[in-house]
């Protein structure tokens, strides 16, 4: 087998992978981000009910997101101490409740658009800095953070204005479970009633 022949069957067995099996460019995670965005424009103009609205939210969560990761990292140190039982539930609360908190900002919607802007290579995948576009008002600036580890790009976090989304959730969650004593249970009924 001669050099060439190798190299050019290596380069079209890559080629032929999905981005899913090889590293993604900074192309791949620029459509990833504008996909993402498009899906989620889609529904809220979708006039679809809360209900319906939630679900595909959920969907669109779980599709494209590591959502163990962001969940465990939002419950912090907890997430260590949890029971398998309690942290499937608590994972599958999780989505919900973001799903039913982030449409509840849908009727905020006024025909915003999203201007995907460059990505940057980071240790795990990238980081896709964007434009939201809204009338009369300052661009918003969101970066999305997308990581490669579990073998497919995925997004990890939002950073809107400065302000990390997971970060922020993290608060919120030590505070609840604070509030209940520590009963990581109490904290996951919680999330289980609001999504």
């Amino acid at each position: 087998m001669n050099r060439r022949f190798f190299l050019t069957t290596t380069l079209a067995g890559l080629l032929a992978l999905p981005a899913s099996a090889r590293a993604a460019t900074p192309e791949e995670a620029q459509r990833l981000v504008r996909h993402i965005s498009d899906e989620l424009i889609a529904l809220i103009r979708s006039g679809a009910d809360n209900g319906a609205k939630r679900a595909e939210f959920a969907h669109i969560i779980e599709t494209h997101s590591d959502i163990r990761q962001i969940a465990g990292f939002a419950l912090g140190r907890y997430a260590r101490s949890m029971p398998e039982a309690l942290k499937s539930r608590y994972v599958d609360a999780f989505k919900r409740f973001v799903a039913a908190t982030y449409v509840g900002y849908f009727d905020d919607y006024d025909g915003e658009t999203i201007e995907v802007g460059t990505a940057r290579p980071t240790n795990n995948g990238y980081t896709v800095e964007t434009s939201v576009i809204r009338r009369g008002q300052p661009p918003l600036a969101v970066r999305w953070d997308l990581s490669g580890r579990s073998g497919q790009l995925l997004v990890e976090d939002f950073v809107i204005e400065g302000i990390s989304m997971a970060a922020s959730q993290r608060g919120e969650f030590a505070s609840l479970i604070n509030s209940y004593g520590g009963d990581v249970e109490q904290f996951v009924r919680y999330l289980e009633a609001r999504g």
